[in-house]
């Protein structure tokens, strides 16, 4: 709760779940105890959502533990410079 505490005054916020919020994928199974947990966070400032074009997470054969892969919107957004 304290972690919580901590992202929410930073006005952080998970990526994964702000783009699929209804989504129950996770990264890790536990064979030993047969749980299936999400340990893996990306945390992006909730202002700058708009600068993140897409996130997924990886499946991988070799492990029991799955990564995120997050796309970086490049699009540079131009401004007009004011008239003076």
């Amino acid at each position: 709760s304290e972690f919580n505490c901590t992202v929410d005054k930073m006005n952080l916020t998970d990526i994964y779940r702000t783009f699929y919020p209804t989504t129950t994928k996770y990264t890790f199974f536990s064979s030993a105890h047969g749980a299936l947990t999400k340990i893996n966070h990306i945390l992006g400032h909730k202002i700058k959502l708009n600068k993140f074009k897409s996130i997924e997470i990886i499946h991988n054969v070799l492990s029991d533990h799955k990564g995120n892969k997050l796309q970086i919107n490049k699009r540079k957004i131009r401004v007009k410079p004011p008239n003076i």
